[in-house]
């Protein structure tokens, strides 16, 4: 049997979907392929737990949501990734520089680089990775026969394949088609959700096609059932980067899939995506409508969110919602019980305990990441918000740290 030329297959993929391949053996790098040169390599922080992955073909999903196929065969394991649903925020491109440490003068240029990550529907991900899989190793996988994992948390998200027996279901004469007209409908629907936007989401629905997805099953009702499984999976990570809470989100999914696995009828499955898409927009509705906030409250929250790291301006704030100093600062006052100083720092030492709990990065680098002016001063604001210091907080919260 001829040897496998790993340099050769990463190479020509990395230079077709312009998607990072890595090779490994023994976990000692020995190549790596990308149409763009990324230094440091975006895959950094997660290279651990990608090189760690218990199974011998996986997709792993990061907190940024972008994602990373891992192929092991022997002694060899191919990293591929990143790829992701759609570009990232403006403030997860920051995060994810500072992890990476890239220095102040090279952001601008390494965000272009992030902008410019090759944006594909997950589904088709999963089939590029059988398909890499069946080339090396000979052995014939489906999409729903691969792990999934969550870099929020160390438990992997099965996609389960069917064990029900099936009746017979009549085959729609065109369902074999194998146009991929889906890209530009589940970018709107995974916005809607993201937003908590019912009103755009019915809409999209009763007036747009999703298309006619490529053949990913034997059965139109093992499609279907496929076709759901993706779905669940990236709306629930649109909802998660919509605010709705991690453990809520990925939980909803698993029963959903598990409830669409007892269907045996294709309008069934179908009913059920569409609550479920529904379902997870009102839950992000709720979490803005619940609070009763204000149109142009909602802007500012919103505002202060995407630019968490700067320093904000409150003549910025006035001009996003036509308001003067005092009227912007009464209104913020009265609906959320916050000036918007005291809510600035909430945002920030929430995520400064995020990044103590799940990375290395000193005190002093955290500090400057999130705009205070010195590390001891981030240290007396985090003392005022948590009662504990800094250097506690991380003491009682290293778990995180082994995951990295």
């Amino acid at each position: 049997m001829p040897e496998i030329d790993y340099a050769y297959i990463s190479e020509n993929i990395a230079n077709i979907s312009r998607i990072q391949i890595r090779i490994y053996e023994n976990k000692s790098c020995t190549g790596y392929y990308s149409a763009t040169a990324f230094d440091p390599d975006p895959a950094l922080p997660y290279l651990d737990r990608l090189l760690d992955a218990p199974v011998s073909i996986s997709c792993h999903i990061t907190p940024f949501y972008q994602y990373y196929g891992v192929i092991r065969h022997e002694r060899h394991t191919m990293v591929i990734g990143p790829a992701c649903q759609f570009q990232l925020t403006r403030s997860n491109a920051r995060e994810l520089m500072f992890l990476l440490g890239i220095d102040e003068r090279e952001k601008a240029h390494y965000q272009t680089l992030l902008q410019g990550i090759t944006l594909m529907p997950l589904e088709i991900f999963l089939h590029l990775l059988c398909l890499v899989n069946y080339y090396i190793s000979g052995e014939k996988k489906e999409i729903t026969e691969l792990s999934l994992f969550d870099f929020h948390d160390s438990i992997p998200t099965g996609l389960p394949a069917s064990s029900q027996p099936q009746p017979p279901v009549p085959e729609p004469e065109d369902w074999l088609a194998v146009s991929h007209s889906t890209f530009e409908y589940e970018q709107q629907m995974l916005r809607f959700v993201k937003t908590g936007n019912l009103e755009g989401l019915r809409k999209l629905f009763a007036n747009s096609s999703a298309g006619q997805p490529g053949k990913i099953a034997d059965s139109y009702l093992r499609q279907l059932k496929n076709i759901f499984i993706t779905c669940a999976t990236t709306v629930s990570r649109a909802a998660i980067a919509g605010g709705l809470p991690v453990e809520e989100a990925l939980s909803l999914s698993d029963r959903y899939i598990q409830h669409s696995e007892k269907h045996l009828y294709p309008d069934q499955i179908q009913n059920l995506q569409y609550h479920m898409v529904l379902d997870y927009a009102t839950r992000i509705r709720n979490l803005v409508m619940g609070k009763q906030y204000s149109k142009s409250i909602q802007n500012i929250i919103s505002y202060l969110q995407e630019h968490l790291t700067e320093n904000v301006r409150t003549d910025d704030l006035c001009s996003l919602v036509s308001l003067s100093r005092s009227q912007l600062s009464a209104r913020f006052k009265s609906e959320t019980g916050f000036t918007i100083t005291e809510y600035m720092y909430t945002l920030k030492i929430k995520k400064a305990r995020d990044l103590l709990a799940s990375t290395d990065k000193s005190l002093l680098e955290i500090s400057t990441y999130l705009g205070f002016s010195s590390q001891g001063y981030f240290q007396n604001v985090f003392r005022r918000y948590t009662s504990m210091t800094p250097g506690d907080y991380r003491k009682y919260n290293r778990k995180g740290l082994s995951h990295q």
